[in-house]
């Protein structure tokens, strides 16, 4: 389902009530500088933000000579991030575009004053795009899109866009170093009365239709690529159309979506997309289709109902009529969580939900749910298909140690729901005597900051979400991961790699010698001593 649905991550430090601290003299203080990599030159208004574990954001702005001060500071552990215009925003101990830097901890009445920011020049491609006769494009929509590891599918996400001016031409800023894939698109009206026998759809430079047949534009810090130019021609195209069939929200439907995503694509986001309603009897219609193989999905909203519909679609040379897609409820799961040993926090503060197993396609998957204080939750809009179950918001050292559903082990084989039968109560256990592996990551024999260790189960496992662990090392190359479920894994520490590339078992085939193997038991405590992936080795 993550194939196409996706959600737009929202980022905010609210300010959480806490007692103040009565002692000024516990506050804290840091102090440093942002220059610009390579150079040396003092940055002027570079913002510098302090993120605490739990607390308030707190901001402050260099000076001509690129100095910063962040007072008043409560002790605890905060990231730090700077950001310029025209620079690639940097987090402290990051040590390369790819990086996922570190934490820093502040002692009851520390001052810190050798932070260092290195900004590094953000990257600009520029070019024109053209039609299919030479002539300049007006208002076509460029975007930069990058490779990125979404559920261990390595998929293409947009970044940055712009419009063409009436010369055809487009500049797309604030880039990172890397390699991007870009994208030209006519935003046609869906209202308007396209011709299907010949559309404009998105192509890819140099002028492909496909985003796997694109050619990569390189950048480096401070690159302005130019004359990259994009070649937009009509191919032949066909159209789709059919309506929704409510089979489950009653007359509370009103509204609803359909989208269509591409099987087997590295597209992160949906073909097309098309509201729908109950005034229209939920007709779509779909324009400027390529053949090739797809899946149509359609969620009608209620009041308090959710109604989903999903089928494979095979669209060839013509076009095809009335096309029916049933939305129907999903099924509610019953569920309890129990802890084993002592309960030291609020069941009320955990989220039980289930995940789609496979997320090369809109199958399974259910609505997450909090947990009631007697452990009793309700997973509603729950579909046919197979899923793994997640609990969030487990504290320090606790893990899942069982689960089961009509007598069945799901903790491993994942929960499989066929809304022809009506599930059983699904029972939850978690536990805090979670394994806890310790270490420091060096070279050369030194201590080596801020970098990814992944913790990753043997292969058989690699399937189970849930038992992938990472963090970054503190600036003493330390690091410490909790709660971990007993069994066989292997532990990596890289300089710099793509986030989330850990889980992608094609991103870890050229690494399995030089991951260290530990097992773990139940409760167990290990001590390991990791030699760093350099950068020049991280992304093959």
């Amino acid at each position: 389902m993550s194939t196409f649905l996706l959600a737009s991550l929202l980022l905010f430090a609210a300010p959480q009530h806490k007692t103040p601290t009565q002692n000024p003299a516990d506050l804290c203080t840091i102090q440093g500088v942002v220059v610009k990599a390579g150079t040396g030159e003092p940055l002027r208004k570079a913002t510098v933000a302090a993120i605490p574990t739990n607390g308030q954001l707190q901001v402050a702005e260099t000076d001509a000579m690129g100095r910063f001060e962040l007072k008043g500071l409560y002790p605890g552990r905060y990231s730090l991030s700077a950001q310029h215009n025209g620079f690639v925003e940097q987090r402290y101990g990051q040590r390369s575009a790819e990086g996922t830097g570190t934490t820093l901890t502040l002692s009851s009445g520390q001052k810190i004053s050798a932070i260092t920011f290195q900004l590094i020049p953000s990257a600009v491609i520029t070019g024109h795009v053209y039609d299919d006769d030479g002539e300049p494009v007006l208002g076509a929509q460029v975007t930069a899109m990058e490779y990125v590891y979404i559920d261990g599918q390595r998929q293409l996400e947009r970044n940055q866009g712009g419009q063409t001016n009436d010369l055809g031409e487009y500049r797309l800023f604030g880039l990172s170093p890397g390699q991007y894939i870009l994208e030209a698109a006519l935003r046609a009206d869906p209202s308007e009365n396209i011709n299907s026998k010949q559309g404009d759809v998105p192509m890819y430079y140099p002028g492909v239709p496909d985003a796997g047949r694109a050619a990569a534009v390189s950048v480096r810090g401070g690159d302005e690529v130019s004359d990259v130019d994009i070649s937009l021609r009509p191919v032949r195209t066909v159209k789709v159309s059919g309506h929704v069939l409510n089979a489950g929200c009653g007359g509370t439907a009103r509204d609803g979506i359909v989208l269509l995503a591409w099987q087997n694509s590295s597209l992160s986001f949906p073909a097309q997309t098309w509201p729908v309603n109950a005034k229209a009897q939920f007709a779509f219609e779909l324009h400027n289709l390529t053949p090739g193989s797809y899946y149509l999905y359609a969620v009608l909203l209620g009041e308090g109902n959710q109604c989903v519909g999903h089928q494979a679609l095979e669209v060839g040379d013509a076009e095809i009529d009335g096309v029916v897609l049933t939305a129907a409820r999903g099924v509610e799961i019953k569920g309890r969580v129990r802890v084993e040993g002592q309960l030291d926090f609020n069941l009320g503060s955990l989220v039980v939900g289930l995940s789609p197993k496979r997320t090369d396609e809109p199958s399974g998957g259910a609505t997450a749910d909090a947990v009631k204080p007697d452990g009793s939750f309700l997973l509603k809009n729950a579909y046919d298909g197979d899923s793994e179950i997640n609990v969030e918001n487990l504290p320090g050292n606790y893990f899942v140690k069982s689960a089961r559903m009509d007598g069945v082990d799901v903790l491993r084989a994942g929960v499989t729901i066929d809304s022809k039968h009506v599930p059983g109560l699904l029972e939850v256990v978690v536990i805090s005597n979670g394994a806890t592996i310790n270490g420091v990551v060096s070279k050369d024999q030194q201590p080596f900051p801020g970098v990814t260790v992944a913790l990753v189960p043997d292969p058989p496992h690699r399937g189970q979400r849930r038992l992938f662990k990472s963090t970054s090392t503190d600036p003493s190359g330390h690091f410490a991961l909790q709660g971990i479920s007993p069994g066989d894994y292997k532990i990596f520490a890289w300089e710099g790699i793509e986030s989330s590339a850990y889980t992608s078992s094609e991103f870890l085939q050229p690494y399995e010698s030089l991951g260290e193997s530990v097992h773990v038991t139940e409760g167990s405590r290990n001590s390991v001593q990791l030699d760093l992936i350099p950068i020049e080795n991280s992304n093959p």
